[in-house]
């Protein structure tokens, strides 16, 4: 577990007291001001916005183009800068919207603020139907099939903007009057804007207060005062013309070159979770995808088990595995909604799962979790014994934390789903990765070739090893095996999922299914990609379930019908690799230093294996890690704005184990 005792807590939510002001506008109470004139705010946006930083000329002939802004509201200048990108014949290919909000009212809040432009009301119904439940942390939604990409950061302003790493074309600034609203206009959060910046980067704002303009311009901003609209007399415009801030990015993390802003050619090896929720990630993104994958079926080892709990893994005290898995819980149902909205069969049941607290030491862990509110409720509640029990069906002793939204899902069926739009190339084997000008060859062992790309992912688990370029990946594997047993008279009536140590899901055609075994592998049992079940591992589980609760699958014939095994990957922290692949060697001679503490500021920038890209060592959660994951492998290779704070970007950065090596002295 990634545990760090210098990392916060989640902040929490402020609430805005939202309320319909007399003429109907939204307003706040807590701000005691409103969200926009019910009459004029959407041409007031448009004037004081969208041509403060005259968007459409600086948007011309770019493949992306990324927007930032303070305080989201009710998001109508979202929805105006995406009205205007859709109108306009020669807007960006992708357009990035990434926006702050430390008191973002809920998707109720939102529905019937924009009923006076009729115009709006399409985009707003994709908002609302996609707008995630307000959470601590970073929240990525794709609109307009995957060109409009927001990323709502749901947090304190000046802590969400510390997090944050990206070059913003143009900044709107709304949040509040300055004197309603001062956290949102210190200026320590200009000089975030100004980080954030590049020399082209446009800025604008309805305010004009003096303080603000001397704030801006000290910050390395040149602004004026223009003409407003309406009932606003004046609003204020400017670019940024300070020098380019020095990343705070260390340089052994330092992100690769963008491989191409605009749609491109990957090739991905391995058709299991990564490999497939990485191909859809780039489809989104308008990319030709080609998996090669060695075996006859799409999901063949680890991601061919019968069933998946869905469930994140949550942590009690402040770790980045917990922050991770906090943000990839959301990703993955909102990812879910999307597929089945879209007609695909997924194989979820929708039963919620309860993690019970089968000890003491277990239930005081569950009130750490849910003090430190990792996940709001109602994604996330804790229950009584009592409670749990009319949830689940059956009699327990246990109370437990209870997720809603869980349940389990076929992983085959889930990976099909994801790899829709690709081409798949069976019974292939990549063995060789050769650079040819910009591109990659992969061949196979006879010196075949069988693609020709410009980026490759390495996501095929273990055998991501298998190649040059990657064999100092630090991957380990352990053997998982699932159970299947008959339902008892008490079983049968379970009617969500179990999970502590082990799991029990509920009953489908007579037999549940148990698990899971998480053995160690020695080194010379990793070539064996679909292990043999066997008795020992099935009588473990059944140990497993007879913990969670006692007499649960004893009350009649129990045998086992049929047992599923594979090889997890694995890393040493439990989280995974996501990112760009290091030059080993470079590395080693870049942060050689690193052994005697010097400072990292006298380092070159990171050095990789140009336009190739791993994720692996999902272990034992990879439907839940594998799609915010994939995003952020995308958005490394896209130059897209990252999906998760920094703090997780280089947590899960595939270099991460040569700088502690090298810190350490082991390497």
């Amino acid at each position: 577990m990634t545990r760090n005792s210098s990392l916060p807590l989640p902040p929490a939510l402020g609430n805005a007291q939202f309320e319909t002001g007399p003429c109907g506008a939204p307003r706040s109470r807590l701000f005691n001001d409103t969200y926009f004139d019910n009459e004029d705010g959407w041409a007031e946006s448009r004037h004081a916005f969208l041509r403060g930083c005259d968007v459409e000329n600086l948007w011309r002939g770019r493949d992306r183009f990324s927007i930032g802004e303070t305080g989201f509201g009710t998001g109508l200048n979202f929805l105006a800068a995406w009205h205007a990108w859709k109108a306009d014949a020669h807007r960006p290919q992708r357009l990035n919207y990434i926006s702050v909000e430390g008191f973002p009212l809920t998707s109720q809040e939102l529905t019937g603020c924009f009923s006076a432009w009729p115009e709006l009301a399409p985009l707003a119904a994709e908002l609302i139907r996609h707008y995630p439940i307000p959470q601590s942390g970073y929240h990525r939604l794709f609109l307009a099939e995957g060109q409009v990409a927001l990323t709502l950061l749901m947090g304190p302003v000046l802590g969400m903007l510390e997090s944050f790493e990206a070059e913003i074309d143009a900044w709107f600034l709304d949040g509040f009057a300055p004197d309603r609203n001062p956290d949102m206009w210190q200026p320590n959060v200009l000089k975030e804007l100004a980080r954030l910046s590049h020399d082209k980067t446009r800025l604008a704002t309805f305010t004009v207060a003096s303080q603000v303009r001397r704030d801006l311009q000290a910050a390395g901003f040149r602004v004026e005062k223009r003409a407003g609209h309406g009932k606003k007399l004046e609003v204020l415009a400017g670019h940024f013309s300070g020098p380019k801030h020095k990343s705070r990015v260390e340089p052994w993390f330092t992100p690769p070159a963008t491989v191409t802003r605009g749609g491109g050619h990957v090739a991905v090896i391995g058709s299991g979770l990564a490999g497939a929720a990485t191909a859809y990630a780039f489809r989104r993104r308008g990319w030709a995808i080609t998996v090669i994958e060695r075996h006859h079926e799409i999901a063949a080892e680890a991601s061919a088990t019968p069933a998946a709990i869905l469930a994140p893994r949550l942590t009690a005290g402040a770790s980045l595995d917990g922050a991770f898995y906090s943000a990839a819980w959301p990703a993955l149902l909102t990812l879910l909604n999307d597929l089945e909205e879209n007609g695909f069969d997924v194989g979820r049941q929708r039963c919620g799962v309860l993690r019970l607290a089968t000890t003491k030491e277990e239930e005081v862990r569950h009130l750490a979790i849910m003090t430190e509110a990792a996940l709001p409720d109602p994604i996330l509640k804790w229950v009584t014994a009592a409670e749990a029990s009319d949830l689940a069906g059956i009699q327990l002793s246990s109370s437990g934390l209870y997720f809603p939204d869980g349940g389990y899902l076929s992983p085959p069926l889930l990976c099909a789903a994801l790899l829709q739009g690709a081409r798949i190339l069976m019974n292939r084997t990549a063995a060789q990765l050769i650079r040819n000008k910009d591109n990659w060859q992969i061949k196979d062992k006879n010196g075949t070739t069988l693609v020709t790309a410009q980026c490759v992912v390495l996501a095929g688990g273990l055998d991501c090893a298998s190649f040059q370029l990657s064999r100092w990946l630090p991957l380990s594997a352990r053997r998982g095996q699932l159970t299947q047993v008959s339902a008892t008279p008490q079983s049968r009536h379970l009617r969500c999922v179990l999970t502590g140590d082990g799991h029990v899901i509920p009953m489908v055609d007579e037999h549940h299914v148990i698990g899971a075994t998480f053995d160690h592998v020695h080194q010379d049992e990793r070539d064996e990609t679909q292990p043999t079940p066997d008795a020992e591992a099935d009588a473990h589980n059944r140990a497993l379930a007879e913990t969670l609760v006692p007499g649960l699958l004893s009350g009649g014939k129990t045998a086992t019908k049929k047992s599923w095994a594979g090889l997890r990957c694995t890393t040493l922290d439990h989280l995974p690799l996501a990112g760009p692949l290091p030059d080993h060697a470079a590395y080693l001679s870049d942060f050689a230093d690193l052994r005697h503490g010097h400072r990292w500021s006298t380092y070159p920038n990171a050095r990789y294996h140009e336009g190739v890209f791993v994720l692996t060592g999902l272990g034992a959660h990879g439907v839940v890690a594998a799609p915010l994951a994939a995003e952020l492998l995308a958005s490394h290779v896209c130059g897209d704005p990252h999906p998760v704070a920094q703090s997780i970007v280089s947590a899960l950065h595939p270099g991460r184990f040569i700088v502690r090596d090298l810190k350490r002295q082991k390497a």
